[in-house]
């Protein structure tokens, strides 16, 4: 993964980054959540983080217009649906992407797939073809899946036994993950969710202002 475009020397380029991370985050977690517990998740947030998982531009606002809401609910104190799953979804992430961070060789093993997989997304002309949900899911499974402790999904057993289901709960952790990488490279660290909360929010409206939800 290469810093450029994502990390800038820009105050507040960078806090622009670290928000619509947080967006990405929540917005992954929350379609994970969504999945787990009914089956299915909203199509067109779905293909939105496969578009931040597969494209170079991170900085469309509107592709995280879920998880913007549900971050500024979580940062704010407000309740909501499912709360502590996907906060545990979204620290999870973050934990497996700094420990991916010390280990060059999956790194590489990640960046090699990806390539590949970029080529099967020019040729099906679909980010969310299911043979591209089945490739992603197959390099998870190479690569974060040998991290330990894993991530573990939890929700109901008759969702969580189909295959269609685990595929796109890994494409969305791929991205979810990502997510976390340019979190991490903007200068995104545990204590600016709490010190940081108020500039964090701010940022997040700001973004959402300008964007349709």
């Amino acid at each position: 993964m290469k810093a450029a475009p994502y990390h800038s020397n820009d105050k507040a380029q960078r806090e622009k980054q670290r928000a619509l991370a947080v967006a990405a985050l929540a917005q992954t977690s929350c379609l994970i959540t969504a999945i787990t517990q009914t089956g299915k998740c909203d199509p067109v947030y779905f293909k939105h983080c496969m578009d931040a998982l597969l494209n170079d531009d991170y900085t469309q606002d509107g592709h995280f217009s879920l998880g913007n809401t549900q971050a500024k609910r979580l940062l704010q104190g407000q309740d909501i649906k499912h709360s502590k799953q996907i906060v545990s979804y979204a620290a999870s992430m973050l934990a497996v992407e700094k420990k991916l961070a010390k280990r060059a060789n999956t790194l590489q093993h990640i960046g090699d797939g990806m390539l590949r997989i970029h080529k099967q997304v020019q040729f099906f002309n679909d980010p969310c073809h299911e043979n591209i949900i089945a490739a992603i899911a197959h390099l998870y499974g190479e690569t974060v899946s040998t991290i330990k402790p894993r991530i573990i999904i939890r929700g109901k057993s008759e969702h969580l036994k189909q295959s269609k289901n685990t595929e796109q709960i890994r494409c969305l952790l791929l991205s979810g993950i990502r997510a976390a990488w340019i979190w991490r490279i903007n200068g995104g660290h545990p204590f600016r969710f709490v010190i940081g909360r108020k500039k964090l929010v701010h940022t997040l409206q700001n973004l959402s202002s300008h964007t349709p939800l």
